[in-house]
């Protein structure tokens, strides 16, 4: 359920006029794991985690998905959502009905052709996720976020709201985080300007 950018998506005006703005508080959900499937979203401002849950109740992060991303697209071809979606911050979103969203990709050709664009755009993210996340260290996964997702020459990346859920996003604890960000620029390897890091070597 990964959400796929949508920054060279155009959307058809009948795709808009039949969007329904829906507002979330921090913590509250737009649906749960087992709810039947009936739209597709997309942040318009804010961010909304994709999680399931462990044996121990522990959070899985499956997906963040920030300002200017789709996401719940798997609720076109699935009965019932797979995953709990969870505002982590005061959130703003369209929401656009499954059906509607079916009949463009069935008889818009250029639509359909930027929604698989899309999609591959997303496939290539969580390939690069799921490297990062079968590194052993810390240092390592900050350095490859970094890499893969930063920009410019000094690969800077703004943190994707609080260090909390960046560390959701690297598969760490906070704590583990926190300790791994200052050794790291004590070592001159990383640079930390308020949310925005960069890598020096």
């Amino acid at each position: 359920m990964a959400a796929p950018h949508a920054q060279t998506l155009n959307l058809p005006p009948i795709l808009v006029a039949a969007s329904t703005r829906i507002d979330r508080e921090p913590g509250e959900a737009v649906f749960r794991s087992g709810d039947r499937t009936h739209s597709v979203y997309f942040v318009q401002a804010g961010a909304v985690r994709l999680v399931r849950y462990g044996r121990a109740g522990e959070e899985v992060l499956l997906h963040d998905s920030r300002a200017g991303e789709f996401f719940a697209e798997a609720s076109l071809d699935s009965a019932r959502y797979h995953c709990d979606a969870i505002a982590s911050e005061q959130s703003r979103l369209l929401q656009f009905p499954s059906a509607v969203f079916n009949q463009l990709l069935d008889h818009d050709r250029e639509f359909a052709r930027q929604w698989i664009s899309l999609l591959a755009r997303q496939l290539r993210t969580v390939r690069a996720r799921v490297e990062r996340l079968s590194l052993k260290s810390a240092s390592e996964r900050v350095r490859h976020l970094l890499m893969s997702e930063g920009r410019g020459p000094a690969c800077e990346y703004r943190l994707p709201g609080t260090a909390k859920d960046l560390a959701r996003l690297l598969g760490l604890t906070h704590e583990a985080l926190y300790r791994t960000l200052a050794a790291m620029e004590r070592e001159r390897v990383l640079e930390r300007n308020g949310p925005i890091l960069r890598l020096v070597r």
